[in-house]
């Protein structure tokens, strides 16, 4: 392969058989098999959390880990499973009894674990509840109005929690944001267009273009109303938007056309609104027939042809309908469980695909464990799915529910996540000394490979027209999304394992020059478009959650140096000269560095200074300075802790207890610094052995994953296990070579 790349955009490679790799202080080289040794020259507990983490693969070679958010995920879909008429009362009654069951004690429901209260979640939670059949008298739900009615009522919740309730009578259409149909109509050359919002908020924007056309609304039961969350009486109500930016401002500016295009809606003649909604709806079932990715955009794709009048059995709607009940979960336990219930996915045909053919791909037929068998899309039938181990009925619960007896809880998952846990998985155990052969491992990269997309121009392709795809996605099925931070971690995880190079060299080809090209003008990364950095999109009174923009960032372009560094590239090569003077000018006065993706500072830093050693740079004063600080932030325990508030401050905050997976975090830094015999990271992974539970994992309540910062957050059940795995193994390794 040569490292002269043109351009990001042009990238011209030929394969040879890879030359050894530089090696980070504590990671086995990539590519290669780990010393015959290294397993048994692990800690007990380590070898006891391998097999335990062995255990955990699924039938057709991966891993995938529950994704836990906030509860208006689920009073969402109950909002969905009412607008389309179809309400299944078994998991609407299990939804209410998850929403019951993390209600806090004073009536609220908040962002994240221990998060102050929500007053948008609150209010969606309250009304589900009553759509549900609760009444207004309901214990939970007068602690809960309690709340809603100190902080202003209905009238201070965000955009989406008004568009929710708009769209069922509870406030008039008026209350959100005008977003017409014929947006969609802007040219790609316009400064502002939809390909202008990240990809999340395009998937999410383009149904609503033609949901909120329609301002279809449903009527519901007067017993269902929540009038009763109305601070000011209905001629009081003010639903204007505002701004503290002054009248010469772009936030000003689009107030104003907010009003001139509720005057437009208003209006009997709009000659393109009907080609508007007819390119729409192409746009949005494209997307949507091949891409089950996150709850917003499915919900909203099933509510768009709603309005249009599609039956509920139509393809268009019952696709996105149809997968995210998949994301649901049903349990009886205590705490969400750390697995999904098995979803069969060998790789060759889709969830999707084996339900189109009424296969329930959660329903796993007996296939060996290590090299599954293809799916035989034949198959009409299976037999019936046994609960996982784990379930236990009638247990004591946390929340107002007293007892569930008959039926689960329901937490429905925002999005799955198997094609992120399954890399970190492999990776993990390579360093852990499970052979680069393994069997288990083999099949998981051979998951992998399939796994990449290489059929479809996604949304990237606007803005990355040369490119060829060679990218992975984080879900199951997601042709239009995939992303960097996944690109990397898969190509890593092939990298250390014995497939032959014949057989994987192609993909590695194919994924590196997507990545390659991936790169924006500024030196970083983003996730899944270039170049996403026009700031007006999050100035528009939509916008109210400031996050529909996917700009560089440093936890992503620290790993991509990372990766590059291990595969040879100088830093004299184009690409990675301009990342690391990106990731300099992007490190903050106290020396770590932001994190998009993961809770905060900690996992930024560590994403950074993993890059920058293996770029040779460990011992630049600026990367000393961050790993002083990250052993600064260090709690009296010996492990880690920070909170998702560090993202409203702007620095770091430190959390009350100590975090298995940002404990990880920190030691792999430290470790990355070259101080893997300092007290700091001894003491760090002192902690994380005597954390360990009886199985051989972590166990972790608090969120630690960045949906959005400041508005959503997720709980990644993986991160508790293969994280503090890697770190471990990683800081054993490093103080062997050190000697």
């Amino acid at each position: 392969m040569t490292n002269n790349m043109k351009s990001p955009d042009v990238v011209e490679t030929s394969w040879v058989e890879p030359s050894p790799q530089p090696v980070l202080p504590g990671t086995t080289p990539f590519g290669t098999t780990p010393f015959a040794a290294e397993l048994s020259n692990m800690p007990a507990a380590l070898q006891k959390s391998i097999a335990y983490m062995k255990s955990l693969q699924r039938t057709d070679g991966y891993w995938w880990f529950s994704l836990e958010a906030n509860e208006t995920i689920g009073a969402e879909f109950i909002f969905l499973m009412h607008y389309l008429g179809d309400v299944d009362p078994e998991i609407q009654a299990g939804i209410c009894r998850r929403i019951l069951d993390v209600q806090r004690i004073d009536g609220t429901w908040a962002l994240y674990f221990d998060g102050p209260a929500d007053l948008s979640a609150t209010v969606e939670c309250y009304f589900a509840l009553k759509l549900a059949g609760y009444d207004a008298d309901h214990p939970a739900l007068k602690l809960a109005r309690d709340y809603i009615m100190m902080n202003g009522g209905i009238e201070k919740t965000r955009v989406f929690t008004k568009i929710h309730l708009a769209m069922f009578g509870q406030v008039p259409w008026v209350a959100a944001p005008e977003m017409p149909a014929e947006f969609i109509l802007l040219p790609k050359w316009f400064p502002f267009t939809i390909y202008s919002f990240s990809s999340w908020a395009r998937a999410t924007i383009v149904p609503l273009l033609v949901f909120m056309s329609h301002k279809r609304v449903k009527e519901v039961p007067l017993s269902a109303r929540i009038d009763e969350l109305f601070v000011n009486p209905p001629e009081k109500r003010n639903y204007s938007f505002k701004t503290d930016k002054g009248l010469i401002s772009w936030e000003s500016f689009f107030l104003y056309v907010d009003k001139i295009l509720k005057v437009y809606e208003r209006s009997p003649i709009k000659p393109l609104r009907k080609y508007a909604i007819k390119k729409c709806s192409a746009w949005i079932w494209e997307h949507v027939r091949r891409t089950e990715d996150i709850y917003p955009a499915l919900a909203y794709g099933a509510l768009s042809f709603k309005a249009m009048g599609f039956e509920n059995d139509s393809p268009q709607i019952k696709r996105p309908f149809t997968a995210l009940k998949m994301f649901q979960q049903r349990y009886t336990s205590l705490d969400v469980p750390a697995l999904p219930d098995e979803v069969r996915d060998d790789g060759r045909a889709r969830p999707s695909e084996l339900r189109d053919i009424g296969i329930d791909p959660r329903v796993v037929l007996p296939l060996c464990k290590g090299e599954s068998e293809g799916v035989d899309l034949a198959r009409s039938t299976s037999p019936s799915p046994s609960p996982p181990a784990g379930r236990r009925a009638g247990l004591q619960r946390r929340g107002t529910c007293e007892t569930i007896h008959e039926s689960d809880a329901v937490h429905q998952q925002c999005c799955i996540s198997p094609v992120w846990d399954t890399p970190w998985m492999v990776t993990a155990l390579l360093e852990a000394g499970v052979p680069s052969s393994d069997p288990a491992l083999l099949c998981a990269g051979r998951w992998l490979l399939r796994k990449q997309i290489t059929g479809v121009r996604g949304d990237w392709a606007v803005r990355n027209s040369k490119a060829a795809p060679g990218g992975w996605a984080f879900e199951f099925e997601n042709d239009y999304f995939p992303d960097v931070d996944d690109t990397i971690q898969v190509l890593s995880a092939i990298s250390g394992l014995a497939i032959p190079w014949s057989e994987k060299a192609k993909a590695f080809d194919l994924g590196l020059n997507w990545i390659l090209s991936m790169q924006n003008d500024d030196g970083g990364w983003g996730a899944f478009d270039r170049n996403q950095t026009q700031a007006l999109v999050n100035r528009i009174p939509f916008s109210d959650h400031s996050a529909c923009l996917d700009p560089s960032s440093p936890d992503v372009t620290g790993r991509m140096v990372e990766f590059l560094a291990r595969r040879n590239f100088s830093v004299d090569h184009p690409a990675m000269r301009r990342a690391i003077d990106y990731i300099w000018g992007a490190q903050e006065k106290f020396g770590g560095w932001f994190a998009r993706w993961g809770i905060n500072y900690i996992y930024g830093t560590w994403c950074v200074l993993t890059g920058l050693s293996a770029a040779g740079l460990a011992d630049d004063p600026r990367a000393v300075a961050a790993a002083e600080w990250l052993a600064s932030v260090q709690r009296p325990d010996g492990g880690f802790g920070e909170s998702p508030d560090t993202y409203h401050t702007q620095h770091f905050i430190e959390l009350d207890a100590s975090i298995p997976s940002q404990t990880a975090w920190a030691l792999m830094g430290l470790t990355a610094a070259g101080l893997a015999k300092s007290g700091a990271a001894t003491r760090a992974a002192e902690w994380l052995l005597d954390n360990q539970n009886s199985d051989g994992a972590w166990d972790e309540r608090h969120y630690t994953g960045t949906g959005f910062p400041n508005h959503f957050y997720i709980r990644y059940h993986g991160y508790r296990h293969f994280f503090p795995l890697l770190a471990l193994a990683r800081y054993f390794r490093a103080k062997r070579q050190e000697r």
